[in-house]
């Protein structure tokens, strides 16, 4: 059994292509969280949880279902990378920044994965946090270079895993 799972919640299909491509890379197992439940968690030891950002930096409807099912996993001992989609000219004051409504739930993991700011240009990002991004950020639409910037992320977090 593989030690590391991908998580996601899509609505358009944008978070589910960027968590294939990371999934391939990382050789990692891959869940679409709204059929998700307890159980998948509690099989790994290390996450990448990616969420798309709508509205006002709202978490993926699916995601914002199941989020309370990670209050039942004990993350001491366990690493963690959050991956969020988002559109920094359409949402440029709240780009990417439903990943934040992750920290609470992980209390006590090792969180990998920062990434910079590397040429994205928004107003303002919850998850921009001491000059980097807590986690991957991914303009799918509005950024024509998004695949090397996610196999570059995920050559780091590779290491950090």
């Amino acid at each position: 059994m593989n030690d590391l799972a991908i998580f996601y919640g899509s609505t358009s299909g944008a978070t589910q292509e960027v968590c294939e491509l990371i999934a391939n890379n990382l050789s990692a197992d891959i869940y679409d969280v709204k059929c998700a439940n307890t159980e998948d968690f509690k099989r790994y030891n290390k996450f990448i949880f990616a969420s798309s950002t709508y509205g006002d930096g709202a978490l993926q409807d699916d995601w914002a279902e199941k989020i309370n099912l990670l209050d039942e996993i004990d993350f001491h001992g366990k690493t963690v990378a959050l991956v969020s989609i988002g559109n920094q000219e359409r949402h440029a004051e709240n780009f990417c920044s439903s990943i934040v409504d992750f920290l609470p739930k992980i209390k006590g993991a090792n969180l990998v994965g920062q990434s910079e700011l590397d040429g994205y240009k928004f107003e303002k990002s919850s998850a921009f946090i001491n000059d980097k991004f807590i986690g991957l950020c991914v303009d799918f639409k509005g950024d024509s270079k998004w695949k090397s910037r996610v196999l570059k992320w995920c050559e780091k977090v590779k290491k950090e895993f």
